[in-house]
């Protein structure tokens, strides 16, 4: 399964992402993968100069406010970031 992570925004308003193919390595990956949500989140009010992440997981996207990043999909981007190739 690809991953995708991308951050946009911030002080400068630039774009990274980062890439992952989970099935070289599957392992510990799935609880990962369970925690992005499938419906859309609540609205949360723009902040100048943070930072926008969107995650994608085979045909799910999700775009989560710097500020609210935590928990299961924080530990996911972090995943993707360190062990991902640059995109």
């Amino acid at each position: 399964m690809q991953i995708l992570v991308r951050r946009s925004g911030g002080f400068a308003g630039l774009s990274r992402g980062w890439r992952i193919d989970t099935d070289a390595d599957p392992d510990g990956w799935s609880d990962l993968v369970d925690a992005v949500p499938r419906a859309a989140r609540q609205p949360v009010a723009p902040v100048p100069d943070d930072y926008v992440w969107t995650i994608t997981v085979a045909s799910t996207t999700v775009r989560v406010p710097g500020r609210v990043l935590d928990g299961p999909l924080a530990a996911l981007v972090e995943r993707v970031r360190t062990e991902g190739e640059p995109d």
